[in-house]
Order: structure tokens, then C-alpha cells, then sequence
């Protein structure tokens, strides 16, 4: 069990930590609107921040469990998040269906498998 932890939480941080790098660069600022039809400033300044704060939590989860618990449940919220506003007629788009289902399973499966340990 440690070990699929350690896997889904070395996933999950290389994504959310890469995410607010290229939200706050503007290098994926074009799919988030089109994913979301927010603007670009609620992605750098909300998106970003709250995608960090859940890989330092997610990272900080390999030594303190509830800190994966919190950061596992951020991620899956984020991951619903885009996963509604995905639905709307003139956002779906596969390929963020497809991105947002991956991760948000990879942060369904870490925070289960960190509430039954």
C-alpha cells in the first residue's frame, strides 16, 4: 500500500505543481479558458494558488498522512471543478475530459487509500 501511495503521490505533485507554473507563465492559459470560461486572472490568481497549496500538501502527506488527506481532497475538488465546467455545451473538449478524470482518479484513489490505512 505505501508504495501505490508513493506512486499516486509523486503523480499527483508533478501535475499540481507543474499546473500553477504554466497557468501563472500563461502556456496553458488558452485550454483553461477554454475548459472553464473563466478568465485568465481567477486562474492565476485562484487556480494556481489553491493547485499549489495541494501539492505541498499532497508532498507533506508522504510524512504526515492528513496533510495527503487534505491535499488528495483539494485535488479531487479541482478536478470535479473542471470536470463540470468541462460539460457546459462549447467546452468539451476529450482531451481535458480525459486529463481531468486521469488525475482526479489518481486523487480519489490516494484519498482512499490514505482513510483506510
Amino acid at each position: 500500500m505505501t508504495v501505490v501511495i508513493w506512486i499516486l503521490s509523486l503523480l499527483l505533485i508533478a501535475e499540481f505543481v507543474m499546473a500553477p507554473i504554466n497557468l501563472w507563465t500563461g502556456r496553458t492559459m488558452p485550454l483553461f479558458i477554454k475548459f472553464t470560461g473563466f478568465s485568465p486572472s481567477i486562474a492565476r490568481l485562484a487556480f494556481a494558488p489553491v493547485k499549489l497549496v495541494a501539492a505541498v500538501l499532497v508532498a507533506l502527506g508522504l510524512a504526515y498522512r492528513p496533510a495527503s488527506v487534505a491535499g488528495a481532497a483539494v485535488t479531487t475538488a479541482v478536478c470535479l471543478l473542471y470536470l463540470i465546467r468541462l460539460a457546459a455545451p462549447g467546452r468539451r473538449d476529450l482531451s481535458g475530459v480525459a486529463a481531468f478524470l486521469l488525475f482526479g482518479a489518481l486523487a480519489v484513489a490516494l484519498l482512499a487509500l490514505q482513510l483506510t490505512r
